[in-house]
Formats: structure tokens, C-alpha cells, sequence
């Protein structure tokens, strides 16, 4: 495979129709591009927060871990690691002994002039599917899903940084993620996540279907496919048994208490999915989708 080069997936039909998945999507390519060409060393929150203090030297650590769309305690835990890592310098507010003051080190500096050229790649990749027009419609679009206000979004524009939406993309994936998640845990609970709700709808499509199959209708990766598959089957949610055909491949299904729990799960799912949308006008909606499924190579 070509190097930024996203593999395309098939989707059932609903789970084409759900933002929610969409979004999930879109950020495991984000994901993947980010890997390819930022690497390892900086993950993009990290960056977001690093970006957010070669734009505001010495704000303080709520301000950064607002700019940056993380909670206080990831936010806390993220600069305690980037302190570690001699990227962030943390002192007292003279002023307010309970505020934290953040700056670049001389290493954080270097560490975003180094990444920069990687994090464009990655925000004009993620871009390749669409149009122009379509390129600033989806970054309003996300704007309005991840709840956030254009002009606000940070990003690495070439070798500066600069306030410019149109070219963070990657960041209103994850930050439209994040409010996926959070509606997630709200209407839906801890009882099936969102994948595991994806795969059980995949074998309510196509039950009987084999592990691999299931596995790309719900947008999942060989590894976490099979650990899921067999937290389901522990759970008593799935069947899965030997392929007579061919002893290499296993065959799943839904277990009764599978059928049961993903249509218990349903109504909540169909109220993320309409909160997802809720800022977007009922006319916005099937074009938004559109675009997301083409962000996600879908």
C-alpha cells in the first residue's frame, strides 16, 4: 500500500446512515495518517496542547486544556508527561498560587517545528477525497458537530502557526469524537460501546457471517476484532463456532441476549445520532453524511 493510502470499507446500510460511526472512522484514518507521517513520539493531543502554547506562551493550564478540547483530568495527566519529557515548563501563578502557567521548553519548540510538516500531511490527506467546496463545507460542518466555533481552531499552517479552520480538519474529527463519546456514555451507558454495538448490527445484516467479514463491516482491525469477539462471546452476546468448510475461519452470530441487548440499545443509539446532527439544519443532514462517509473512505 501507498503510503497515505487508506484502504476503503464496506458498511451496512445503517451504519452507513450513523454519524457516529462515520466520525469513528474518519478518526481511525486520521489515526493511521497521523502515525504514517507525525509518528509516534507526539500524539495529536499532544500537539494540539504544544500548538496551543506556541500560540498563548504561558497560559494558564485550564486555558491550554480548553484551546486544546480536553477535560481537566487528561489535560492534567498530559502535561505532567509532557513536563517529564522536558517539552513543557509548568510553573505557579505568582498571582494565584492554584493556577499553572505552561510554556515551551527549548525541546517543546523543536518538538512542533519538527512535527509540523507531518501534521500538514496528514490535514491535506485526510482532505484528498473531497472537492474544495467540499473541503470547506465538511470543516463547517464538523465545526458545528464538535461544537465548536471555526475561527477558535488551532493548527499548523506549514512552518508557523496560525488561526486558520479550513486546514484542521484532523482536529475537528477527534474533537467531534470526543462529543460522540460523551452523548455515548449519556443516552446509550457503559454497557455496549460503540463498536461492539457496530458488530453486533453487522451480524444482524449478515448473521452467520465470518469473523473477518464482520470485522470490516464494522470498521474494525483484525486485533481488535478478534478481542472483542471474544469479549462478546464471554459475554454471551455472540456465538462463534469453527467454519466446517475451513477450520481457519470462525463464523459468528447473535446469541439471544446479543438480539436482545441491540435492540434494547437502539432508541439510545438513534438519540446520539440525532444530537450528533442536532446543530446542523434537517436539510444539512444527508449532505453532512455524505461528506463524513467520504472523509472516512466509506
Amino acid at each position: 500500500m501507498v503510503l497515505g493510502e487508506i484502504p476503503t470499507t464496506r458498511v451496512p446500510g445503517r451504519l452507513q446512515q450513523s454519524p457516529g460511526h462515520l466520525i469513528r472512522v474518519a478518526q481511525q484514518v486520521h489515526t493511521r495518517l497521523w502515525s504514517e507521517y507525525v509518528g509516534t513520539e507526539l500524539t495529536a493531543p499532544q500537539f494540539a496542547v504544544l500548538l496551543v502554547l506556541a500560540l498563548e506562551p504561558g497560559a494558564d493550564q485550564r486555558t491550554v486544556g480548553e484551546r486544546a478540547s480536553l477535560d481537566k483530568a487528561t489535560m492534567a495527566e498530559m502535561v505532567a508527561r509532557l513536563v517529564r519529557r522536558g517539552l513543557v515548563l509548568r510553573r505557579r501563578d505568582p498571582a494565584d498560587g492554584r493556577r499553572k502557567l505552561l510554556a515551551l521548553s527549548q525541546n517543546g519548540a523543536q518538538a512542533v517545528r519538527e512535527a509540523t510538516g507531518g501534521v500538514v500531511r496528514v490535514q491535506r490527506t485526510l482532505f484528498e477525497p473531497l472537492s474544495p467546496d467540499e473541503q470547506l463545507e465538511i470543516v463547517r460542518v464538523m465545526s458545528k458537530i464538535a461544537r465548536l466555533e471555526p475561527a477558535a481552531v488551532a493548527v499548523m499552517n506549514d512552518a508557523r502557526p496560525t488561526l486558520d479552520a479550513q486546514r484542521a480538519i484532523g482536529y475537528l474529527i477527534r474533537v467531534a469524537q470526543q462529543v460522540h463519546t460523551k452523548l455515548w456514555s449519556e443516552k446509550v451507558g457503559s454497557e455496549l460501546t460503540a463498536p461492539q454495538y457496530a458488530v453486533l448490527d453487522a451480524l444482524e445484516s449478515e448473521p452467520g457471517a465470518d469473523q473477518r467479514t464482520v470485522g470490516e463491516l464494522a470498521s474494525l482491525d483484525k486485533a481488535t476484532m478478534a478481542e472483542m469477539v471474544s469479549r462478546l462471546v464471554r459475554r454471551g452476546l455472540v456465538l462463534r463456532r469453527r467454519d466446517p468448510s475451513d477450520g481457519r475461519r470462525n463464523l459468528l452470530s447473535l446469541s439471544p441476549a446479543g438480539q436482545e441487548l441491540l435492540h434494547r440499545s437502539a432508541a439510545g443509539v438513534r438519540e446520539v445520532q440525532e444530537a450528533l446532527l442536532a446543530p446542523l439544519e434537517p436539510h444539512e443532514h444527508e449532505p453532512a453524511m455524505a461528506l463524513l462517509a467520504k472523509a472516512a473512505r466509506l
